[in-house]
């Protein structure tokens, strides 16, 4: 194995255990580099990389998307779509954002009037109860990776709401055939479906409500446009400063192809440095003739080939050969497009951090910080559409009004969450159920869990007993404390202590 193949080797397997340190939180970001040239190894080893092309789309092609993503949403979805099943790399990455979202949410009360403080406590319990179930029926603690998921694949979720007396649904829709119209108070989105989009076999799959919706719109809408109403409306975009649709790593794959050049050179290196030529010397005679006939010479190479490996070379020769090596430039052609990389990253107005290593576990940690803190601005539009719903659904008060409100935890820092709060309810401040939704005990178990504590207080719980164990329980029939030393044992000091009666305060001097 010659010196630049073995570099090349180390080089995969360092980036690989780069990916793998970040997706294990051992290191605080990435390197883009790296990961771009794992996902382009990765990609050509399946044959999802085929003639300098990615899913049939060319270099010039995927560079336009990104530099014009209003003109080809659908392109941009199904190229994300792709890399996401064939790519390991680009899944995870995504994945480890998706799966750090947690929905610990809790119902907070505002005041608006001073007639609150009058307020009937009969009636005040039953309108937050009331509130607390409706919240609670849509379940988007369940469905948070969904989600984000497809917030990260597709950069937005469209959902059709059902609900009926037990419970409330949220059926996931394919962005293929979805399209933002409205934005209202900043934050929410009204959606419509192109019904002439619709496949035949998918329609059967859509909610009942939401096919009769489709059908009836047939009768007054005559661009294929159904609008969906706020209260069966879930639309939530990870970009929200603009309505087309435009993954958030998707210039990411714009940028793999970029390296395509270095590979092809590390290829061609690599197929010359495994390349070997076996040199027969042609014996002369003292006039330099050849010696030996061609049928002789050729009986000779056929046999040498046949028993030798596909990348070895056969030639006889009266002359004496010299193997002339080339120095490859490799090295100074990847530097360049690493430089190129980093001058996109810094024209595009990305952080320098999001191409680095982390050097010390409080840049690290201040790193999760920054992912999470991207994590909690969904957070915000997912309490803004939970706030719509409850309102559509009749829940405005005149002296106070109920808050869905989403902790900003993640699984990296929900545990620092939970001893702050702990700290805080200490000193009796109204937090308690904050601090149980942090813990996973929602507004709605809680209720539920305290009214059942109260029931069977006296018939179970009163009558748990602490775990008999060697630091509850004596092995003799001793009262604790201990053990009394023998009369042998006792220092000169305890003996005058003992006479002088000197543990009673008023006996000392």
């Amino acid at each position: 194995m010659s010196v630049e193949n073995k570099n090349v080797i180390e080089e995969y397997e360092k980036d690989k255990e780069n990916f793998k340190n970040f997706t294990e939180h051992k290191t605080a970001t990435f390197n883009a580099n790296s990961l771009r040239r794992l996902v382009l190894s990765e990609l050509s080893y399946k044959g999802a990389f085929k003639y300098n092309r990615i899913f049939g789309f060319t270099r010039n092609q995927i560079v336009s998307m990104t530099q014009y993503p209003e003109r080809y949403p659908n392109h941009i979805i199904r190229l994300s779509r792709y890399m996401y099943l064939k790519s390991g790399y680009y899944k995870r990455l995504i994945d480890y954002f998706a799966n750090s979202a947690i929905l610990n949410w809790t119902i907070d009360t505002e005041i608006k009037q001073d007639k609150m403080f009058t307020t009937n406590p009969k009636t005040f319990r039953k309108n937050y109860i009331n509130y607390t179930t409706q919240v609670n029926k849509f379940k988007l603690d369940n469905r948070v990776t969904d989600i984000f998921k497809r917030l990260f694949i597709d950069d937005a979720c469209f959902g059709f709401v059902t609900e009926n007396d037990i419970d409330a649904s949220i059926f996931l829709l394919e962005p293929d055939f979805c399209k933002i119209e409205k934005l209202t108070n900043g934050s929410i989105y009204q959606f419509s479906v192109n019904r002439s989009l619709i496949d035949v076999n998918v329609f059967k799959t859509l909610p009942e409500e939401l096919q009769i919706l489709i059908e009836q719109s047939k009768e007054v809408s005559l661009d294929n446009r159904v609008m969906i109403p706020y209260e069966n409306s879930f639309c939530i975009k990870y970009n929200d400063d603009f309505t087309y649709l435009y993954p958030c790593f998707f210039s990411l794959i714009s940028e793999l192809l970029n390296i395509d050049d270095i590979k092809d050179l590390v290829k061609a290196k690599s197929e010359a440095d495994a390349y070997k030529l076996i040199y027969f010397k042609i014996p002369t005679n003292d006039e330099d003739q050849i010696s030996m006939g061609d049928e002789l010479i050729s009986k000779f190479v056929e046999m040498a080939c046949a028993i030798l490996p596909e990348r070895f070379g056969v030639i006889p020769s009266p002359m004496d050969l010299q193997l002339i090596e080339s120095k490859s430039t490799i090295s100074d052609d990847k530097n360049k497009v690493e430089q190129a990389v980093d001058n996109y990253y810094g024209e595009a107005g990305v952080s320098k951090a999001l191409i680095s290593s982390a050097s010390s576990g409080s840049e690290l940690k201040l790193s999760m910080k920054v992912d999470s803190s991207d994590i909690y601005r969904i957070y915000r539009q997912i309490e803004a559409w939970v706030d719509l719903q409850m309102k559509l659904r009749g829940h405005i008060y005149n002296d106070y009004q109920f808050v869905y409100r989403i902790l900003p935890t993640t699984i990296f820092d929900v545990d620092d969450y939970v001893d702050r709060r702990l700290k805080l309810a200490q000193t009796s401040l109204p937090i308690k159920e904050e601090l149980l939704s942090a813990i996973g005990v929602n507004t709605a178990k809680m209720l539920g869990n305290s009214f059942t504590e109260q029931i069977f207080k006296e018939d179970i719980f009163d009558k748990w007993e602490v775990l008999k164990t060697s630091y509850t329980t004596a092995g003799d029939n001793s009262e604790g404390g201990a053990p009394m030393k023998d009369e042998t044992e006792i220092s000169k000091t305890t003996e005058n202590t003992h006479d002088n009666d000197g543990n009673d305060p008023d006996n000392r001097v």
